[in-house]
């Protein structure tokens, strides 16, 4: 099964891309190369539009990675 990012509409593209970053900072996070603290810091000076699907996507991720 293949997906085609690029004819996915806009908003989905979006949440892709806000799922990636929390995913991502969960992995600095267990690689001891950012700190919690900072990532907070990094989501609250996002849009409040943004910031509740970030911190939740980045705790799902982050309990994944440290289970």
């Amino acid at each position: 099964m293949r997906y085609n990012l690029c004819l996915l509409p806009r908003a989905e593209k979006y949440q892709i891309q806000l799922d990636y970053e929390a995913s991502f900072w969960a992995y600095q996070i267990k690689r001891g190369k950012n700190s919690r603290e900072a990532v907070y810091d990094a989501i609250h000076a996002r849009p409040l539009s943004e910031q509740a699907t970030l911190k939740q996507r980045f705790e799902y991720y982050l309990a994944l990675m440290l289970a």
